[in-house]
C-alpha cells in the first residue's frame, strides 16, 4: 500500500472512531434522563398529593421532589450533558426551580393549594423539554 493510500487509510478509519458514539456520553445522557424521570415521578406524586392531603403531607412531597431535582443539579449542574451544551439557560434552570420550590412550600405553609398548583405548573414544562431532549434515540 503506497504511503498517501495508508494515510487516507488512517484517516478515514479515525473519522469513523470519531462519528460512533463515545459510551460515557451516552451512558451520562441515559443517567441524566433517568434522573429528571425520577424527579418527573416526585412532580407528579406532589401534584397528586396537593390535591388529595393536606398540608403537611403535600410540603414533605414538594420536599421529595427537590431533593430529586436538586440530584439533577449536582450531578450534572456543572457537568451538563452534550445534549445541553448549547442551552443558555441550563444553568440558571436550577436556581429558578429551586426558587419557585422554596417559594411553593411557603404557600403551602400558608394553606393557599391554588398558589401551590401556579407555581408547580412551570416545572413540569422544564421536566418535559429536559426528559426530550435526553430521551434515548429510536433506532
Amino acid at each position: 500500500m503506497s504511503p498517501a493510500l495508508r494515510r487516507s487509510a488512517v484517516v478515514l478509519a479515525a473519522l469513523f472512531l470519531l462519528a460512533l458514539p463515545l459510551p460515557g456520553r451516552g451512558a451520562e445522557l441515559a443517567d441524566f434522563h433517568a434522573a429528571v424521570e425520577r424527579a418527573s415521578e416526585e412532580y407528579q406524586s406532589a401534584m397528586i398529593t396537593l390535591e388529595t392531603q393536606g398540608q403537611q403531607e403535600t410540603a414533605a412531597a414538594v420536599r421529595r421532589f427537590r431533593d430529586a431535582f436538586q440530584a439533577i443539579g449536582e450531578r450534572f449542574g456543572k457537568d451538563r450533558p452534550a445534549a445541553f451544551a448549547d442551552d443558555e439557560e441550563y444553568g440558571a434552570t436550577f436556581m429558578l426551580v429551586d426558587m419557585r420550590l422554596i417559594g411553593v412550600l411557603l404557600v403551602i405553609d400558608l394553606g393557599n393549594r391554588d398558589a401551590a398548583r401556579k407555581g408547580l405548573a412551570p416545572i413540569k414544562e422544564t421536566l418535559a423539554r429536559w426528559s426530550e431532549r435526553s430521551a434515548p434515540m429510536a433506532q
